[in-house]
This record gives structure tokens, C-alpha cells and sequence, in this order.
């Protein structure tokens, strides 16, 4: 008994649709309307081989395999894609937690350095904290600047852990002296605990 010719209107159909998802299926974010048409494309195929089921198959069949073979593509690119995201982003994180520990490493304030500054005079700065001990205790501060008013010269400085998750800063203000130190004149700090 010979098989009658394929019907083909189906078929073609759901090969189109089906070539259409192939392509599509490696395309980011695209992919996902690429799964769509893959199902689609599968179920017409599907249906092409049923109605064709005493007929010759071949178009329906091919139509079919390539929807399959197009949604496993846009499986296996959504899988590699966000790998690839999942991969960058633990990436990023361990650059943040990296940058936050060493800004934390590099601010050696604590609540009990502050509290035993001794602040001056506000305007002379006579009998507060001379500036180079500190210096050497807690290194270069991140901030430095000096302004002149009248006879004095006031020099503000900060130390900052800019870049941790949680910000800490101590804000000195010191004054010249005749001799050329710096005495403390006003201390302010934030998120010492």
C-alpha cells in the first residue's frame, strides 16, 4: 500500500514559525519570544503529523524536530546567559566586600580615640591636642586644608572610611601656633559607636 501525498499547509506553517524560533533562540532577552514560537511551532507541527499520520510525515516531522531544537537552544542560552550574569555579579560583589574592607582596614579611629582628644581654646587652640601625634597614631588624614583669618591659621582635616558599608569620620580643626604646631580647636565625628 503506498502512502498518499503529505497535506503541507500545516506543515509549512510550523516550519516557518519553527526556522524562525532557530534564529531568534540565540539572541538575549529575544530568546524569550523565541521559546514561545518553538512551542507554538512544535504543537502546529504536532498536529501536522496527526492529520498526516496514514500520509507521508516528512515536512510535518522536520518541522516538528525543529522547534524542539530551538527551544532546547533558548534553553541552553538562557542557561549560559545567566551564568554569565550570575558570574559578573558575584564578581561585583567581591570587589564591593574587597573596596569595603580595606577602607574599613585603613580607618583606625575608634569611639575611644575621639573621646580622649582634648579640645583647646576655639579660637587659639591653646591646651587642646597637638596635630602630629595624631598624624602618626592614624596616618595622613584623607582630608587636608588650611585657611587664614586675621592672625590665626586654622587647619581642618578628616579621616573617612568612604567606600565601607557602614561611614565613619572624625573632623579636626587645629590652629597654628607661634611655634608652628597645631593645637586642636574643635572635634567633630560621625558614626564612632
Amino acid at each position: 500500500m503506498e502512502k498518499k501525498k503529505e497535506s503541507k499547509a500545516l506543515a509549512i506553517i510550523a516550519l516557518i514559525i519553527g526556522i524562525l524560533a532557530l534564529i531568534l533562540s540565540w539572541v538575549p532577552i529575544v530568546n524569550n519570544f523565541a521559546a514561545v514560537l518553538a512551542i507554538i511551532s512544535a504543537i502546529l507541527g504536532l498536529i501536522a503529523i496527526i492529520i498526516n499520520r496514514k500520509n507521508k510525515k516528512t515536512l510535518s516531522i522536520v518541522s516538528f524536530v525543529i522547534s524542539i531544537l530551538a527551544f532546547i537552544i533558548v534553553m541552553a542560552t538562557q542557561s549560559m546567559y545567566s551564568s554569565a550574569i550570575d558570574s559578573v555579579g558575584k564578581k561585583v560583589n567581591s570587589d564591593i566586600s574587597s573596596s569595603q574592607k580595606k577602607a574599613d582596614e585603613s580607618f583606625k579611629w575608634a569611639k575611644a580615640d575621639y573621646d580622649a582628644l582634648v579640645v583647646g581654646d576655639t579660637l587659639t587652640g591653646v591646651g587642646g591636642t597637638n596635630y602630629d601625634g595624631l598624624e602618626a597614631k592614624f596616618g595622613k588624614p584623607s582630608n587636608s586644608s588650611e585657611s587664614s583669618a586675621g592672625d590665626y591659621t586654622v587647619k581642618n582635616v578628616s579621616w573617612d572610611n568612604m567606600g565601607s558599608s557602614k561611614y565613619k569620620s572624625v573632623s579636626l580643626a587645629f590652629t597654628k601656633q607661634a611655634d608652628g604646631s597645631w593645637l586642636l580647636s574643635n572635634k567633630s565625628q560621625s558614626g564612632l559607636e
